[in-house]
């Protein structure tokens, strides 16, 4: 690659970025961060709407429809959080469904970063749809005897987009991460506190048109990304609001999968984050199918938040991965 990649710098950058912008249909959050205590902490969030058709996410084409008028709405949110102090070093969180992030397993350990990168674009080829070739991928080793490596791979033609724009509004993104890594990031420690060691665990994004089912074994391990409620087909971009019952008739299977195909006997808790209000029966209803405790991931236990600072659950909700991007791989 002829520069190095956000996801790259996703994974191996330890300087929080300090700064996260969440761009989701209709909607965007930025989250700030402070370090005058010393720890990373929020101390300042905001959710605004964007203009209807400036953005049409998607995996496989450039998402940006109306530069100036998504331009207009980042730069008056930023206005609202100070300029961001000055910071000019942004991380971006997308929508699950512009990447592709899966766990994928290789016969032998390559000896090498290049040869690692050839054989994982290999065993990716017929599942990611387009041309390898034309990929964004970035990589990280997972413990255990058989290589095995979560993988994220982006379109360039996506991820450049979205470099170049942010660029010109004078943000050099320093992080590119899909909306459920960046909120796993913040669930990490959590769960690292609260379980055994050993313990597996469930985490569901539930987003206002998709939602993503992630399963962690072993605390660190991710073994299980699924992204639900798209079209069928090519799987390119959400379809439309999906109910309760949707919901459901994807979680039974992975609850199955998880006790008869994973052998899984460890399961102590499933987290959730959701921007659906209306689904009033989540919690039983994850609680039902995993035979598990279940409960919402909590910004305020996830990291420092700032004494002054005003966030109902709605908001926290809202802002939370923007403030798991802004942290980086310091989460």
């Amino acid at each position: 690659m002829s520069r190095r990649s956000p996801l790259i710098r996703w994974l191996l950058d330890p300087e929080p970025p300090g700064l996260g912008l969440d761009l989701r249909t209709g909607e965007l959050s930025v989250a700030r961060l402070s370090t005058k205590r010393g720890k990373p902490e929020l101390d300042l969030c905001v959710t605004a709407p964007l203009p209807p058709n400036c953005l049409a996410f998607s995996m496989l084409e450039p998402n940006i429809l109306d530069p100036k008028a998504l331009g207009q709405s980042i730069e008056k949110v930023m206005l609202r959080v100070g300029g961001a102090n000055g910071a000019k070093r942004l991380a971006l969180s997308l929508p699950d469904y512009v990447a592709r992030i899966s766990v994928v397993k290789l016969a032998e350990a390559p000896r090498s970063t290049s040869e690692t990168i050839d054989m994982l674009k290999f065993r990716l080829k017929k599942s990611l749809g387009f041309d390898t070739e034309k990929a964004r991928i970035a990589f990280e080793r997972l413990p255990g005897i058989t290589p095995a490596y979560l993988t994220g791979v982006m379109h360039e033609s996506v991820v450049g987009q979205y470099e170049d724009f942010l660029a010109e509004l004078g943000f050099e993104v320093g992080l590119v991460i899909p909306a459920s890594v960046s909120l796993r990031q913040l669930l990490a420690p959590v769960a690292s506190s609260k379980l055994a060691p050993g313990a597996d665990y469930f985490f569901v994004n539930v987003e206002r048109e998709y939602f993503t089912v992630s399963l962690v074994r072993d605390l660190e391990v991710p073994v299980l990304t699924r992204t639900l409620g798209l079209r069928s087909g090519d799987g390119d971009g959400p379809a439309a609001i999906y109910s309760e019952d949707d919901l459901l008739r994807e979680i039974i299977p992975t609850a199955i999968y998880y006790r008869e195909n994973l052998k899984g006997s460890s399961l102590e808790r499933i987290y959730y984050r959701s921007l659906r209000p209306d689904l009033i029966h989540l919690r039983e209803l994850l609680e039902e199918q995993f035979e598990a405790p279940t409960e919402p991931l909590n910004l305020r236990s996830a990291m420092g938040v700032a004494e002054n600072l005003k966030m109902d659950a709605a908001l926290a909700d809202s802002v939370s991965a923007a403030a798991g991007a802004a942290l980086g791989s310091a989460a």
